[in-house]
């Protein structure tokens, strides 16, 4: 009974174009999340679709709001991170859920959340889902790479099947055999997929073969025949169907950078460190991106554009935080704008990293004889994620608890205090918020003496509640405190 409930109610992007009243809808214009619901939750569904249309809203402020579940569900109804109102979903036969929404003129540009509420007999599931608004003069510029969280645009992934399975369309099963290739459409535990006759189904994904390393391959090549664009193309792919994948994003940045493209570099090369810091060639292709940075800015001072030097030292700074001639000369830039409080706190951080520095020493005076202030207070960094979706995120990880029963956030701070005693300085920076696939990523952030950073890393499903340790010390901290 099962296998028949969830062969019929997989959809088919053709399907839902035909519902919202458009001829096409391309997989990267559909903010979707879909899957089976997990263990534990108040709703048992076989299968549940929540997404929004389009991902990125247009001048018309127009969206479509949908649901599609397996088995018949009572109610849905949709509220948004900028609105208290709720939205109700019509239905016609309990499983198909739709309406159009008007997006508020009031409602500022950047990245927002539907939330759906599902409600059946024994109790309700959420699933959150987000979309982008941005203005018609930002809208011009170039989009976002895959570095910066957005979907690679491409034809579709070969996947090759590697062993026997069953795969699952609108209306029946197919049986694959192992060395088949398929074309990817779009991927969530399952993926979607188009057969050799063109019809297209589902097919899960522990039985299909990524092609993330046949892309890296061609992206090497592409790289040493110095032809970039195309290196580019082939590790967007790999990191789009691996977005763990900390040699990809490397390899990318170094593309990036042969092709002059600073700022992308520079966001390709944080990702590949955040994923694997202890890669030497991604530090050293990070040091190369911060000397560049640190030049330019060095011009922009010199022509006495303070702004875009103190720009450019920022950016500096985010890929080498110990670099003290730029903490000092951001301090310069600071100073010569007659911002003295910002200028003074440049210098206070390059000589956190350099101690003895005595020409910071002599910048900051009588300052330096004070006792030292507070640690930095934690904040909430925030890219591309919703206010709403961060807060919950947040939440969820503060209040999860170790393997030892003690709630994560106690964990930190114990961990810091210990730190601490044992003589080893340390700041802390406070909590990181950031998409990672359908996820989020929450980090807990310390700066070691010379400017090192630590993190503590944990993967949140702010519907499912679900907390996965990321790295190496969120682990340790799970399983020892």
């Amino acid at each position: 009974m099962i296998r028949r409930i969830s062969v019929w109610v997989v959809l088919v992007l053709s399907l839902a174009a035909a519902a919202w009243g458009v001829e096409v809808v391309k997989p990267d214009s559909l903010s979707l999340k879909a899957g089976p619901t997990e263990p534990g939750e108040k709703l048992s569904l076989v299968w549940v679709e929540s997404f929004v249309y389009p991902k990125q809203v247009g001048d018309d402020r127009i969206i479509s709001l949908g649901v599609r579940t397996a088995s018949k569900v009572s109610e849905v109804v949709a509220t948004f991170d900028f609105s208290r109102k709720t939205q109700k979903l019509a239905s016609a036969d309990n499983m198909s859920w739709t309406t159009a929404y008007k997006i508020p003129e009031s409602v500022g540009d950047g990245v927002h959340v539907v939330r759906y509420y599902i409600s059946g007999r024994g109790g309700s599931i959420q699933r959150t889902v987000e979309f982008f608004i941005e203005n018609p003069v930002r809208a011009a510029k170039p989009a976002p790479d895959v570095a910066r969280g957005e979907a690679v645009q491409n034809s579709g992934w070969p996947l090759t099947v590697v062993s026997t399975c069953n795969a699952y369309t609108t209306n029946a099963t197919r049986k694959l055999k192992s060395g088949q290739v398929l074309v990817s459409l779009a991927r969530m535990q399952w993926y979607k997929v188009q057969f050799e006759d063109g019809q297209e189904g589902w097919v899960p994904g522990n039985y299909v073969k990524e092609p993330t390393e046949d892309y890296t391959q061609q992206g090497c090549e592409a790289y040493e025949a110095k032809n970039y664009p195309a290196a580019v193309r082939f590790f967007q792919n790999a990191v789009a169907v691996d977005p763990g994948y900390a040699k990809g994003y490397g390899w990318l940045a170094k593309s990036y950078l042969a092709q002059g493209d600073l700022d992308r570099a520079s966001d390709a090369i944080q990702q590949a460190t955040r994923l694997d810091n202890r890669d030497l060639d991604n530090r050293v292709v990070a040091e190369a991106l911060a000397n560049q940075f640190y030049a330019d800015a060095g011009k922009s001072m010199s022509a006495r554009r303070y702004h875009d030097a103190i720009a450019g030292y920022r950016k500096a700074l985010d890929l080498k935080t110990d670099l003290v001639a730029a903490w000092r000369e951001m301090g310069y830039c600071y100073r010569r704008l007659g911002i003295m409080s910002a200028a003074r706190e440049a210098w206070r951080q390059g000589l956190k990293a350099d101690p003895d520095n005595r020409e910071l020493r002599a910048l900051l005076g009588d300052e330096l004889s004070a006792p030292e202030r507070a640690a930095v207070n934690p904040a909430i960094v925030q890219r591309n994620v919703s206010t709403m979706v961060a807060n919950d995120s947040l939440s969820i990880i503060k209040k999860e608890r170790t393997n030892k029963g003690t709630q994560i956030e106690s964990a930190i701070k114990s961990v810091v205090a210990l730190t601490k005693s044992l003589g080893t300085p340390i700041a802390e920076k406070g909590w990181q918020i950031k998409r990672s696939g359908g996820k989020f990523l929450v980090s807990y952030l310390c700066e070691q003496s010379g400017g090192a950073l630590e993190s503590f890393d944990w993967l949140v499903d702010v519907d499912t509640r679900h907390v996965t340790a990321r790295n190496e010390n969120a682990r340790v901290l799970m399983s020892r405190w």
